[in-house]
């Protein structure tokens, strides 16, 4: 950002931010622009002619345009939806202990007039997002906070590079990896990198090493090698065995385990993973991860067995899912770990990836399915789709419900389950990024609270949404328990009739487009009900 200890300033005044569609009648006709605009693009795709240059425009692309800048809008053209922050870049230069302000022709740094390379969409779409929602709240002309907010996002724009982290490292830790990162190809010690940290005794500096990395050196040593290795597998003509040897290994046979070990498939897999032939053994829909990147899974297989479901039954499916797997003859397998018992089966067919679901984060399942597969972009895309469709249907159904609350139970044929504020995907989109009001009682700590119906008391909030889970073992005979007890007529939500009844949004909430069918369902029943008692 800008300081005034310089003696000349590069200093940006903000005018105005707005959410619009361009163009706004339709036809062919000429636009000159008048101003400083950064522009993102969040829906519509076509072509424009931009300073005489054919320009295709697609979602999640930003633009720079400054004033006399000349667009020419074809017959028929589509319609774009974008964020615009309307801006004036001000040069102030120092004469005689005094500021002159004047206006900086062009830009200064590395942002030039068109289309500006974004390597993170969802970073500067929130920044945009959060100025548009400052100005409705203050004169953005005059905000302070709005001006710091545009001359943050403008200086990542230019550096192009990632946020530093808010807390950090300590200094012999980061001399250590920069000490890995310039001599990855050699073979390191433990030792070398204890005293490329400050002469530190080796025991000493692995322990510091895993406080500030959370994982030992030798292990972060081979995830530097595998990223460059990532690298080098990815240009064309490249050999395993080359490669190999230029990220330090000298067997192949040992780097391409590690390589499987580390990043799911094989060496040779990983060159050819855009092509590869993928199947899916999941019993929690992973194979959406795959259609929202444009791939359609050979197979779909689920293995697990569901409670009601005897031995016999389970047996026969099984037999019946493996034979589909293998007559797919996929050349890849992406299974969730309910699948991992079945893991000796799945390698008859092909090599089988189990994504880890210790840690309860289903972007970076997707983000690593992505990978595998070579989609990279496309996910980048779908998750800046799913941002912006959180914030228009979180404003929605704010607007729509008020202070009024949301509590989300899922029965089963043990007991009934109510949802806590986060710690599971669905709390997280729900209450996180929908910022819905939780009702009460409300777990600060649990992400789900399980308990006997009778144990329930009288739960405060105006709309419940229950989802019958294992219907087969008896989970409907449990909600007839629930809806007997005292505490379910005492509830508010029921004597209004605003109980929802739900499909599994709870495994819906694992992927890109079951969010989305999450996000259009809750909205379509709320705005159903708004509509009929607004009516009535």
């Amino acid at each position: 950002m800008s300081s005034l200890s310089n003696e000349a300033q590069q200093i940006y005044l903000l005018s105005s931010v707005r959410k619009r569609r361009f163009p706004k009648r339709s036809g062919a006709g000429k636009l000159r622009i008048p101003a400083y605009i950064l522009c993102f693009i969040i829906e519509g795709e076509g072509v424009i002619v931009l300073d005489g240059a054919l320009q295709k425009v697609r979602p999640f692309q930003l633009y720079l345009l400054v004033p006399g800048m000349i667009v020419d809008i074809p017959e028929q053209a589509s319609t774009f939806e974008y964020y615009g922050i309307w801006f004036d870049p001000i040069r102030l230069t120092k004469k005689q202990g005094a500021y002159e302000a004047r206006t900086a022709s062009p830009l200064a740094g590395a942002l030039s007039p068109g289309m500006l390379p974004v390597h993170q969409p969802q970073s500067i779409l929130q920044a945009m997002v959060q100025l548009y929602q400052l100005g409705k709240k203050e004169s953005i002309r005059h905000s302070f906070q709005g001006r710091m907010l545009l001359e943050q996002l403008i200086h990542d724009l230019a550096q192009q590079g990632p946020v530093p982290s808010a807390k950090a490292m300590d200094e012999r830790i980061e001399r250590s990896i920069l000490y890995m990162k310039r001599n990855y190809p050699d073979k390191i010690s433990i030792e070398q990198l204890a005293e490329a940290a400050g002469g530190m005794s080796a025991a000493a500096f692995s322990r510091l090493f895993r406080r500030e990395t959370g994982m030992p050196p030798i292990e972060y040593l081979s995830n530097v090698r595998m990223a460059e290795a990532k690298v080098l597998l990815s240009a064309k003509d490249s050999r395993v065995k080359e490669v190999a040897a230029e990220v330090g290994f000298r067997s192949e046979f040992y780097f391409s385990r590690m390589f499987q070990r580390t990043v799911g498939v094989s060496p040779t897999q990983y060159m050819k993973r855009g092509m590869l032939k993928v199947a899916v053994a999941s019993s929690l829909s992973l194979e959406d991860h795959l259609k929202s990147l444009g791939i359609e899974p050979v197979c779909v297989a689920d293995l697990f067995r569901y409670p009601g479901q005897s031995e016999e039954q389970h047996a026969n499916h099984v037999k019946d899912q493996l034979a589909l797997l293998q007559q797919s003859s996929p050349d890849l397998i992406i299974a969730d770990d309910y699948h991992a018992e079945f893991r000796d089966e799945f390698k008859k067919s092909a090599s089988p990836v189990f994504l880890d679901f210790e840690v309860w984060d289903w972007k970076r399942n997707f983000e690593q399915i992505a990978e595998l597969v070579h989609r990279e972009r496309e996910a980048s895309e779908m998750l800046t789709r799913l941002y912006v469709q959180s914030e228009t249907t979180g404003q929605k159904l704010r607007g729509m419900l008020g202070d009024e609350r949301l509590m989300l139970m899922q029965v089963n044929h043990r007991a009934i389950g109510i949802q806590g504020r986060a710690g599971h995907p669905l709390n997280e989109l729900i209450y996180g990024e929908l910022a819905l009001n939780h009702g009460a009682p409300a777990s600060e700590e649990l992400w789900r609270l399980e308990m006997q119906p009778e144990e329930i008391a009288v739960l405060e909030a105006e709309h419940v949404f229950i989802h019958q889970h294992h219907v087969l073992a008896g989970s409907s005979e449990r909600y007839q328990d629930l809806m007997r007890t005292p505490a379910w007529s005492g509830m508010e939500a029921v004597r209004l009739g605003r109980v929802y009844e739900i499909p599994n949004w709870f495994a819906m909430s694992w992927t890109p487009l079951g969010r989305q069918r999450i996000m259009v369902e809750l909205l379509d029943m709320l705005n159903g009900r708004w509509q009929s008692e607004n009516r009535n």
